[in-house]
């Protein structure tokens, strides 16, 4: 008796508590939040179908069903321990550096950089390299308020060397291949950032991606190391 009653007290305490969102706008969702919500759901199916499967063979045999009420308190503590079980089975290791924060996954890393203080929130002054290596030429570009890109291709040797340039608070969500890596901490011109070398087999390939204190630049390329960090340090701004 004692039990019912606390559970109808509680029940009534947050249906209270619970009125005063009912007026609120409906929220819209991110597509990131969207998708780690598909995932937790995913994983209380698969964890909760051997339960399930018990349930149905026990009807089978004649054994009834337990009827079971969900309660908003008891919805609560169940979101809490779907959560908590998906935390613990997502669990990162958490990068830091001079110029970027990260979560290290299995495979890779989702960089963030750490300082967004009096940074443009649009492309203002766009970086390019005076001077190229000989038989590159641009073979693709992108551009938007947000994002400047540049590609270049040899095309007798068939290296690539890419050239990006973000806006910080644009600079979410981005992974790097990781797997087997390590990211090691450099310095451009004054300037932190990160060097990764993500070369397989005879294949060479390095990354290099660095904060110049307004955006996020970052060169991707199949050169040899030092002509990379020789190409980044000669980045420069492209006057009107």
């Amino acid at each position: 008796m004692f039990e019912n009653l606390l559970d109808e007290v509680l029940t009534e305490y947050y249906a209270k508590e619970l009125l005063i969102y009912s007026t609120v706008p409906e929220h819209k969702f991110s597509l990131k939040h969207r998708r780690a919500m598909k995932k937790i759901f995913k994983v209380y199916d698969h964890n909760t179908e051997p339960l399930r499967s018990k349930t149905v063979q026990s009807t089978a045999y004649g054994f009834s069903e337990h009827k079971f009420r969900l309660t908003p308190k008891r919805l609560l503590v169940l979101v809490i321990v779907i959560l908590l079980a998906t935390l613990a089975g997502c669990a990162a290791t958490y990068f830091i550096s001079q110029s970027f924060r990260g979560e290290i996954y299995s495979d890779n890393t989702e960089l963030f950089p750490i300082n967004l203080e009096n940074c443009p929130t649009t492309i203002e002054e766009k970086y390019f390299f005076p001077e190229i290596p000989e038989g590159f030429e641009i073979y693709k570009t992108n551009s938007t308020p947000f994002f400047e890109s540049t590609s270049y291709k040899n095309k007798q040797t068939g290296q690539t060397i890419t050239f990006s340039q973000h806006v910080k608070e644009g600079f979410d969500s981005i992974h790097f291949n990781t797997e087997k890596m390590e990211l090691v901490e450099i310095e451009i011109n004054g300037h932190y950032g990160l060097f990764l070398d993500v070369s397989a087999e005879e294949n060479i390939a390095y990354c290099v991606i660095w904060d110049n204190g307004d955006y996020i630049l970052e060169i991707g390329s199949n050169l040899d190391k030092n002509s990379l960090l020789n190409l980044a340090k000669s980045a420069k701004i492209l006057e009107n």
